[in-house]
């Protein structure tokens, strides 16, 4: 229950009680807020480490660019808000191609053309993280 407290008040769902607003300040001050991308934009998401699955929990598809430039971040599919969204991402390690020229990719979109064009190859693992967007 406390880590759902946290979660929540981290996406700004809930406001904490008073006598937890100390705590829950200090845990979140020491989380590191990582930007990546979504459908072009960029986003923010904390970084709460891998996960181990319960049954029935629900994973999107997170990938990061193992050789991109300098400001690629890592990409995901969807946001709090869509029916689709879960803070628990499978990890998809994307890697250009000897001789490609790397490109910042910024969309699942971009990804799957990279794909689709043999820029890219992407490989699926087994680690899911618990990164929730904010």
């Amino acid at each position: 229950m406390k880590k759902l407290v946290v979660l929540l008040a981290a996406l700004g769902a809930i406001a904490a009680p008073a006598a937890a607003a100390g705590p829950i300040q200090h845990y979140l001050s020491k989380q590191k807020v990582v930007v990546g991308f979504y459908r072009g934009a960029r986003v923010e998401y904390l970084d709460l480490g891998p996960v181990k699955l319960a049954p029935g929990n629900k994973v999107a598809p997170i990938w990061t660019i193992k050789n991109g430039t300098k400001d690629q971040g890592n990409v995901i599919d969807t946001v709090p808000g869509r029916s689709d969204y879960t803070p628990l991402w499978r990890v998809n390690v994307v890697t250009f191609k000897p001789g490609m020229t790397a490109l910042t990719l910024r969309s699942a979109a971009e990804i799957k053309a990279a794909v689709a064009h043999g820029d890219v190859t992407v490989k699926t693992t087994a680690t899911v993280v618990n990164c929730p967007v904010i």
